[in-house]
């Protein structure tokens, strides 16, 4: 049985004053035998905003992400919200594209 969460990451906004801005879509898939994968969807033109994020992710081996992305949910400049409803979808890869696709407002 494999456990899937997606996470809605979060960058600051100058224009708020708060981590509104999403800047990408991170899915995580663990399996009961330990093994984890992870795809990663960004946003378009949001670089600056994501770079902490790219920092995080890069540095961060797989395995470890799940209880990294815990402590990041709480971060006060860039957060990781979680998605409640997991888009059913063949494989992690097209669940993250879904979701991202939702939150850019595009249809089929």
């Amino acid at each position: 049985m494999m456990q899937r969460t997606l996470w809605i990451l979060l960058g600051w906004s100058t224009e708020y004053g708060a981590a509104t801005t999403v800047v990408a879509v991170l899915g995580i898939d663990q399996g009961d035998d330990g093994g984890i994968d992870r795809h990663i969807e960004w946003v378009p033109r949001e670089y600056q905003r994501c770079l902490t994020w790219r920092e995080r992710i890069a540095s961060t081996p797989v395995d470890e992400l799940p209880a990294h992305i815990e402590i990041w949910e709480h971060s006060l400049t860039a957060p990781a919200a979680r998605v409640d409803l997991v888009p059913s979808a063949p494989d992690l890869g097209a669940a993250v594209q879904y979701q991202l696709d939702d939150l850019l407002g595009h249809t089929g």
